[in-house]
């Protein structure tokens, strides 16, 4: 058998030298720390499958757990020999292997690794070929307040710097995006008014004692609706769960004729790029031939810092390598498998539907820290597993390479650290969860092989640096080492790179082989870290100041006192489960439900036109015949929300640890409401002369009282003086869809008698 040049194993003098010993030196600990690595990983995802199998509640499970670690074994091990003929080791050692064994170990080498790199290569260009990269138009006509689908920005905070806040929400409601179909709502997760609230607030012209200030209020701010709220303090998570149920009551009767409403996850201070949204809704909704099937959608994320050094810069490149490769990669299997919270956006009628599932509360279900890892550090994958097992085809859960946002980069080392090891351990426990499940195998093939065998290479990249040392120090010559796939390697990585930098203008992404250098050694200590770290807690017990669940704190409190305190595993698992709940509850299951399979979908338009949700359209469906097309609209499905009758998911998210008083959600005030009489009256003759001045008929008293008025930028002649409002509330002939969800029923049916807009 002829074996490639790269690849061929030279008999060398076993002479000992002062040479040989400086190599040894150097060399030796990258060794050791290599196959330290080698022996961890391996370990560690055995471990995770084996809690998977004793976890399972089906035999599938159980069933794939096996084959799993059966065949991430022996491909893991086969990669032993492999290491052993390929590395530069010492003549005294290298010259025992026999020339057989090497070269069928060096075929076997080249072919794997060069079938596990070129196969997503290519089709990651593939991806850049088929989609438009970068920060470009996309829409090529221009949106107005019609044609532009309405846009729910969901922004939690804690404990943000109000600068920092506000340059976030500026850079929503100045995206090139109609304003008018913007809404963001900016939900505190606290409901303590701080200095903070208070210095963002009075940004946006509130000059209001902070006595005054209700928990949630509408406002004007440059053309968009905004909304600001205060929830009692529960966590990112629980903030968002409350956003949630108030936008659905915000918009409950626009869904009932609309599917156009989506909802844009992000972090308080991510900054978006100016097309971002508009780039979204291409992909989502008006990509000329749609179907409206696209259910969900993350961006490119990049990092921003005032100041660069090795670790910002790092940063950078690997956020571009890790989502423009990665996910890209993911993105043409079938589905992505993480949607960060920090840019994600969902079709909102899909997004209802899962919504119990995806708010639930994990916390107090927590058996152990596979657990913990799995639903709190890795939280972002475990509902994305919920979307994948959701949604009913492949392509549903893609990337949108035209959608950019900034995030702050971490700027010290252990910052990092604790970051990545949080990162790394949500990884791998929900990876395991993820292989073992069968219905991703069936609706996900190929993505599922690609995470399957990237897994099996996983903590192989230190070793090209241990071989690039041998070359440097002449203790090896090229035609014994594997220079050329080495070289084939960085090569098509730095294409890629090189091209990322070129199309962006992000020409750090040039600085490639320093990464290609410097991140086996910063991923070894994120892996060692990360795993040593978590398993102090099983091996050492929890440590004295440990957050625990007592009778008065429950296991969601606990999990954020531990954040607040910088270090998310200070958590004592065990007390979860043993606080002062009743029942016992039911551990968190390794796979989701069979329930949400299929429901992650849009909802269904009836004969009349309607939308309804999943629970109405059983219901209605239960109680009637098969329609006929040619009928008039169904006179017996419930058209109208009725008192009582709830729907969907808002009052379904209820868990069992939730108390009433927690699920309250009132109706924001509008800023008449904060305004004393005079400021009323010049707000409402304000009002009137816009509405001559645009030739729209004045609303009755009643109906003005009624309808919820749309935002545009006032004239400096209509702007009321003493009001201190940077926008006032007109009711203009602007968006037919805030017509009809801010207009009550019985006003639409006069606006159609008079022959208005609706």
């Amino acid at each position: 058998m002829h074996v490639p040049p790269c690849f061929s194993l030279n008999s060398i003098s076993a002479a000992d030298s002062a040479q040989q010993i400086i190599y040894l030196s150097i060399v030796g600990p990258l060794m050791l720390a290599a196959a330290f690595e080698w022996v961890l990983w391996l370990g560690a995802f055995i471990y995770c499958l084996i809690k998977v199998y004793h976890k399972a509640d089906h035999w599938s499970i159980k069933a794939l757990a096996v084959v799993m670690l059966f065949l991430f074994s022996i491909l893991r091990l086969s990669f032993l020999p492999v290491m052993v003929v390929t590395l530069p080791l010492p003549p005294q050692i290298s010259r025992h292997i026999p020339e057989t064994m090497a070269s069928v170990f060096q075929w076997f080498a080249f072919w794997s690794f060069s079938v596990l790199l070129i196969g997503p290569w290519l089709l990651c260009v593939y991806q850049l070929v088929t989609s438009s990269l970068g920060r470009k138009k996309r829409i090529k006509e221009i949106l107005n307040d019609h044609t532009a689908p309405k846009t729910v920005v969901v922004m939690p905070v804690y404990k943000e710097e109000p600068e920092v806040l506000i340059k976030a929400i500026n850079s929503v409601v100045d995206c090139d995006y109609p304003a008018a179909c913007i809404h963001v709502f900016l939900s505190w997760d606290g409901y303590v008014v701080d200095e903070s609230y208070l210095r963002v607030t009075r940004h946006f012209g509130l000059m209001m004692d902070s006595k005054d200030y209700p928990p949630s209020v509408d406002f004007a701010y440059k053309g968009a609706r905004v909304t600001v709220s205060r929830f009692p303090h529960g966590g990112k998570r629980h903030c968002q769960k409350q956003t949630f149920k108030l936008i659905e009551k915000v918009y409950a009767k626009y869904l009932k004729r609309h599917d156009d409403l989506f909802v844009l996850f992000i972090d308080s201070d991510c900054i978006l790029d100016r097309l971002c949204l508009q780039n979204f809704m291409y992909d989502m909704e008006l990509k000329p031939g749609s179907k409206h099937s696209m259910l969900a959608m993350t961006g490119i994320i990049t990092s921003t810092t005032e100041k660069n050094s090795l670790i910002t810069v790092l940063q950078d490149m690997e956020y571009l390598h890790g989502q423009l490769f990665e996910r890209s990669v993911e993105s043409g299997c079938g589905a992505v498998t993480c949607l960060p919270g920090a840019l994600t956006i969902l079709r909102f009628s899909a997004f209802r539907k899962m919504a119990k599932y995806y708010f639930s509360d994990k916390a107090e279900q927590c058996e152990d820290l596979f657990d913990f890892g799995k639903c709190h550090l890795g939280e972002d994958r475990w509902l994305t597993h919920l979307f994948m097992i959701g949604a009913k085809r492949p392509y549903q859960i893609q990337l949108c390479t035209g959608a950019f946002c900034k995030t702050e980069a971490v700027q010290t080392f252990s910052s990092l650290l604790k970051q990545r090891r949080r990162w790394f351990l949500g990884f791998i426990t929900n990876e395991v969860c993820m292989i073992t499940d069968v219905r991703l195998w069936v609706r996900y093939p190929l993505l599922c092989v690609v995470r399957f065998l990237q897994n099996t290479i996983r903590t192989t990249a230190l070793l090209f640096f241990i071989m690039v040392i041998a070359l440097i120090t002449t203790s090896k010559k090229p035609d014994e080492l594997p220079v050329g796939f080495m070289g084939v390697s960085l090569s098509l990585n730095y294409l890629l790179m090189f091209y990322f930098g070129l199309r962006l203008r992000r020409y750090k992404a040039w600085l490639y082989p320093l990464m290609f250098v410097m991140n086996p050694f910063f991923n070894w200590l994120y892996m060692v870290y990360g795993i040593f770290t978590a398993g102090q807690r099983t091996w050492g017990g929890p440590r004295a100041d440990a957050a625990t669940a007592d009778d008065h704190t429950t296991p969601a409190e606990a999990v954020e006192l531990a954040r607040e305190k910088g270090d998310d595993l200070n958590v004592d698992v065990d007390t979860f489960r043993h606080s002062t709940s009743i029942v016992r509850r039911r551990s968190v299951p390794i796979r989701p439900s069979d329930h949400i399979v299929g429901r992650f979908t849009p909802s269904e338009q009836l004969l009349d036109g309607y939308y309804l949700g999943t629970n109405e359209i059983g219901r209605a469906r239960a109680h009637l015949p098969a329609p006929d097309p040619n009928d008039a609209p169904l006179p017996n499905v419930p058209r109208f929300h009725v008192p009582g009758q709830y729907r969907d998911s808002t009052e379904s998210i209820y868990t069992e640890s939730s108390g009433s008083e927690s699920n309250v959600v009132l109706l924001p005030h509008t800023m008449d409401n904060l305004m004393d009489a005079d400021d009323q009256c010049k707000l409402t003759y304000a009002r009137r002369r816009y509405q001559a001045a645009a030739g729209i008929p004045i609303m009755g008293a009643s109906e003005q009282t009624e309808a919820w008025p749309t935002v545009l930028e006032p004239s400096q002649d209509d702007t009321p003086e003493a009001a201190g409002f940077h926008a006032v509330t007109t009711f203009p002939e602007a968006h037919h869809s805030q017509h009809e969800n801010q207009v009550p029923l019985e006003t639409i049916q006069v606006a159609e008698q008079q022959g208005l807009p609706q």
